[in-house]
């Protein structure tokens, strides 16, 4: 083999070597592609090369990131058996929070007209995920600050909890003063309640002798008529001390709690106050609840942020265990039902968690302090009781539309002098 043939040899193969790198490992492509210039106002951390995703499949990549007229452009590299119809969303999106970024396509119309080479569009323009994480951590930067003291959260739960003492210190003192009147009350029912069943065994005795003829009332009774007239006497006073014992046993287990719970919402700034009596009756399975929700003064100026509406009435029935609670009604002056979990019940410690959601206001079609609403009102959240007065938690408020996360504090208490005046009052009704 000749020097000249050799050297051929050795060109032929350097430059197919040479054309193999540049495809590999310079990203050459022999696909035949077409380019979309997608303006967006933000794409940080967006590489030259990544893929371009059409519903989680690679369709391209990016060819070149460039600034025209103060936009930012980038110019989608798509491959040629892939249209791209028109209404389609780009976005740039991350695989994780410290994952790469990538090109995602939402395709559009497949019935419109596809995109041709070069065309212009408008991407949509997302709040990037390390951002969102940056100022989620700022949020939560200042809600510890102001638990800390060193905000208004702290003034503003203090001027509250002041209020509830001021509240609770009034009602001691009105249940101090009705306290002696309850007590001789409730001792009148327990003596009223042993006359009765005394009454109840000598009336059946009555009956008895009367039957048989025996005593001095069997044997005065000769008239058949007369008897039987007598008899129906002593069934009638009966069974009305038996309705008696049985309705004021009923009374005596009437069970009142005061429920107060306030919410704060660290972001804007705003509180809100709900105040119900919650009533148990004899059943052991349901209960009602009647109250006010977001407490205030309507005439006052709403703040900018502020969509709750004052003093909504709230009414509910509902039914309960040991597990749960559900009721239904009228909940903060819209229709709807609420949910309360305890699934740990019997588990010590977190038997106290309780899991709550509120789904209301199905109709919502309005304009709220310049806004407009037309989604149901959704709020949950978790609370965990410290004990059988005082619970706290954390609630997302208004999911579907302002989702503005609240922390939550909680004060119940019962009072079985108050609870005998509900009785009371239904003995009146009666």
């Amino acid at each position: 083999m000749t020097a000249e043939t050799k050297l051929g040899i050795f060109t032929v193969l350097g430059l197919a070597v040479f054309g193999f790198s540049l495809y590999f490992l310079g990203g050459l492509s022999v696909t035949r592609t077409y380019d979309l210039n997608v303006k967006f106002e933000d794409v940080s951390g967006l590489p030259i090369k990544a893929p371009v995703k059409l519903s989680g499949v690679e369709v391209g990549k990016v060819k070149h990131i460039k600034i025209e007229n103060g936009d930012v452009i980038v110019v989608a590299q798509i491959n040629k058996d892939v249209p791209i119809y028109r209404g389609a969303q780009f976005s740039v999106v991350m695989t994780g929070i410290i994952g790469s970024k990538y090109l995602k396509v939402v395709q559009g119309n497949t019935q419109a007209a596809a995109y041709k080479n070069g065309d212009y569009l408008e991407g949509v323009n997302e709040v990037p995920l390390d951002v969102m994480v940056t100022q989620t951590m700022a949020s939560i930067k200042d809600f510890v600050d102001s638990v800390n003291n060193q905000g208004a959260f702290g003034t503003r739960l203090n001027d509250t909890m002041a209020e509830v003492r001021q509240l609770s210190t009034n009602l001691n003192q009105m249940v101090a003063t009705l306290r002696p009147y309850a007590t001789r009350t409730m001792e009148n029912l327990d003596s009223a309640s042993v006359r009765l069943n005394d009454l109840m065994a000598k009336a059946d005795a009555l009956i008895t002798s009367i039957n048989e003829g025996e005593g001095v009332i069997g044997s005065l009774i000769k008239d058949p008529q007369m008897k039987q007239d007598v008899k129906e006497s002593v069934t009638d006073l009966k069974d009305t001390m038996a309705e008696v014992k049985t309705f004021v046993g009923k009374m005596r287990r009437f069970q009142v709690y005061w429920d107060y719970d306030f919410f704060y919402m660290p972001e804007s700034h705003l509180s809100s106050s709900d105040l119900a009596l919650e009533i148990f009756p004899s059943s052991g399975y349901t209960f009602y609840r009647v109250g006010m929700a977001n407490l205030g003064n309507e005439d006052d100026t709403p703040r900018r942020n502020d969509y709750y509406e004052k003093n909504k009435l709230d009414v509910r029935f509902g039914l309960y265990n040991d597990w749960a609670k559900i009721s239904a009604g009228l909940i903060r002056g819209g229709g709807g039902v609420a949910l309360e979990l305890t699934p740990f019940k019997g588990t010590e410690f977190l038997e106290r968690f309780a899991f709550t959601g509120e789904f209301y206001d199905w109709g919502r079609d309005r304009t709220i302090n310049g806004r407009y609403f037309n989604k149901p009102n959704l709020s949950y959240g978790v609370d965990f009781r410290f004990n059988r007065f005082f619970s706290v938690g954390a609630w997302m408020r208004d999911a579907l539309e302002t989702n503005n996360f609240a922390v939550k504090a909680n004060l119940s208490f019962n009072d079985q002098d108050i609870s005998s005046f509900f009785g009371l009052a239904a003995m009146a009704g009666r």
